[in-house]
């Protein structure tokens, strides 16, 4: 019955700013208990897909994000962060962080949308997902390496893992800032080699 039951909840779909007689509609608040009730995380995805938009709830969002992960639909989790941002950031980073996603994709996207880039750091690092902090500096976002690099001193990182973190990123990373963090840390004479590469080039 599942089908038709979602279609039902479609088509009388309130965002929460109608009221008053007559008023046959139903909001996501209103649906979603019930679906929980019966343990129906499908149900709750294929309504939540249909309808998360236009909610101006970000409590939907967030609903739909987890009925997602528990659905495996990391595609349509990915999207949702990307594009939305109708949703707590610290609530939906929080989540994702505990459920122990296949691919850190898209808390890697939160984090770099909302400025969590020290936090997430830190978590990839002492999680031995270390091949995803390699990623986000050399393919998502290299201009945030020096957070990244100041993120990995404060944990402790070996050096020489820091060293080749740069030398891959190389002068896309900006300078200044790295100076900047590596000099709070106590620890410039760390980007002699890789300021010396880029005086050369």
């Amino acid at each position: 019955n599942l089908q038709p039951i979602v279609m039902v909840c479609v088509k009388y779909f309130d965002d929460g700013t109608q009221s008053g007689e007559g008023n046959e509609n139903i909001s996501p608040s209103d649906v979603v208990p019930i679906f929980e009730s019966f343990n129906s995380a499908e149900g709750i995805f294929y309504y939540l897909q249909q309808v998360y938009t236009r909610s101006e709830d970000p409590e939907t969002t967030f609903k739909y994000i987890q009925a997602a992960v528990k659905a495996n639909q990391y595609n349509e989790v990915e999207k949702v962060v990307r594009e939305s941002s109708n949703y707590d950031p610290e609530k939906v980073r929080d989540f994702l962080k505990e459920s122990k996603l296949p691919d850190q994709l898209p808390l890697i996207i939160v984090c770099d949308r909302f400025d969590f880039v020290g936090d997430l750091t830190r978590f990839l690092y002492k999680n031995n997902m270390s091949k995803y902090i390699e990623a986000y500096v050399q393919q998502i976002n290299p201009t945030n390496t020096p957070l990244v690099v100041g993120a990995l001193l404060d944990v402790d990182c070996p050096e020489d893992y820091i060293k080749n973190l740069l030398v891959a990123v190389r002068a896309l990373c900006p300078p200044e800032q790295l100076i900047e963090e590596v000099s709070k840390r106590n620890r410039t004479k760390l980007i002699q080699p890789w300021i010396e590469a880029r005086i050369n080039e």
